[in-house]
C-alpha cells in the first residue's frame, strides 16, 4: 500500500537523502516503516579522523545483513580507505574499528540484507518496503534494531551498535586533506 508522506516524516525516515536530493524523493513510499519512531537512515554527529568501533550483537534472520556506513569524503576500515561508503556484513561477535573523514561532519547509517529471489539471483536492498532502524542512544554512541524488508515488525532482524572510541591521544586517527 502507497503512502503519501508529509515533509516531517520523510525528513525523520530519511535524513541523509533529504538533505542531498529533496525535490528527488517520491513522497509516496510503498509499505514505509510502521513505528512512528522508526528511521531509515541515521546521522552521527562526527570529527573529522574521529574513530568508531561497530559491534555485531545479533541477528534473527535467514537472510544476510549488512550495515552500510557513508560518509561525504571517505571512511577507513581496518587499514582499508573506501570513498564515501562502506557495507559490512553481520558476523556473530564482530567488533570493526573505522576512522571517519568528513567536512559536514556527520556519519550516515543504515541497514541492507541480502537474499535470493525466485529466480535465484542475489538481491541486495536497503529502504525498501518494511525496513527500518530503531536507534537508542547509549552513554558512548547508539544501539539500532533493525527490520529487513519482510512484513514483520519485529526490529530483531540485525542488532549492532557503533561506538566512539575514548577520547584520548590515540582516540583520533590523523587527519588527512582528501
Amino acid at each position: 500500500m502507497y503512502r503519501e508522506l508529509t515533509e516531517e516524516r520523510l525528513q525523520h525516515l530519511l535524513p541523509y537523502s533529504y538533505r542531498r536530493l529533496p525535490d528527488k524523493l517520491d513522497r509516496k513510499r510503498w509499505n514505509p516503516p510502521r513505528p512512528p519512531n522508526a528511521r531509515q537512515e541515521h546521522g552521527i554527529p562526527a570529527v573529522n579522523g574521529e574513530l568508531f568501533v561497530l559491534t555485531f550483537e545479533d541477528s534473527r534472520s535467514d537472510w544476510k545483513q549488512l550495515v552500510h556506513l557513508e560518509t561525504d569524503r571517505r571512511l577507513e576500515v581496518e587499514g582499508v580507505h573506501y570513498r564515501k561508503g562502506v557495507m559490512l556484513s553481520y558476523e556473530p561477535g564482530r567488533s570493526v574499528k573505522f576512522a571517519c573523514y568528513t567536512k559536514e561532519g556527520m556519519l550516515w547509517v543504515w541497514n541492507a540484507w541480502e537474499y535470493q529471489d525466485s529466480q535465484g539471483s542475489l538481491r541486495r536492498l536497503s529502504h525498501e518496503q518494511f525496513s527500518g532502524m530503531l536507534v537508542e542512544e547509549i552513554s558512548n554512541g547508539y544501539r539500532y534494531r533493525c527490520n529487513e524488508g519482510r512484513d514483520d515488525d519485529d526490529y530483531d532482524d540485525l542488532t549492532f551498535r557503533i561506538e566512539r572510541t575514548p577520547v584520548d591521544g590515540t582516540a583520533r586517527a590523523k587527519p588527512t586533506r582528501d
